[in-house]
């Protein structure tokens, strides 16, 4: 049981070295320890600091990018319906446009179809006259082949405008 049991001389030196190795390290190795655990503790401070700041920049960030990105679709939309009012408008503006050329090319055609019209029942008209006369100049040189039947005739027409006349 010896082994176990130191004795009072080793002891006291035993003391007296740990005593010795607990002022210096108190004295000289202590210091820079804590200082050194203090330092790494602000800087761990720090950059938890730094982190949550971070991330709250981080948050108004993402905050603000989406009041951006729902002002950009609000302005988005709204010149959207922008473009699709001026695109019926036009198709409006258009169709109206076509319909008055329609209109115009109609009122044209009909004139033109008109004087042609006139055009084509004076030519009829003529023919007819110049057949009527044609006719006529046969029928009245077979009639008055002899002088008193054109001698009656003219007679006749003198009456005739003679009555017209009164």
């Amino acid at each position: 049981m010896e082994l176990f049991t130191p004795e009072s001389g080793l002891l006291f030196w035993m003391l007296i070295v740990f005593l010795t190795v607990l002022f210096v390290l108190w004295k000289f190795a202590w210091p820079s320890i804590t200082k050194a655990i203090a330092n790494r503790e602000k800087y761990i401070n720090d950059s938890v600091k730094a982190a949550e700041e971070a991330f709250s920049k981080l948050e108004s960030i993402k905050e603000e990018r989406n009041a951006i990105l729902a002002k950009a679709r609000e302005e988005q939309n709204a010149q959207l319906k922008e473009v699709q009012i001026l695109k019926d408008k036009l198709i409006e503006d258009a169709k109206s446009q076509a319909s008055t050329e329609a209109n115009k090319l109609i009122a044209e055609a009909r004139l033109s179809i008109l004087a042609e019209k006139e055009q084509a029942l004076k030519e009829v008209r003529d023919q007819v006259a110049m057949l009527s006369i044609g006719i006529a100049g046969k029928v009245l040189r077979k009639n008055l082949e002899n002088d008193t039947t054109q001698q009656d005739l003219v007679n006749r027409i003198l009456d005739e405008m003679n009555t017209l006349k009164n």
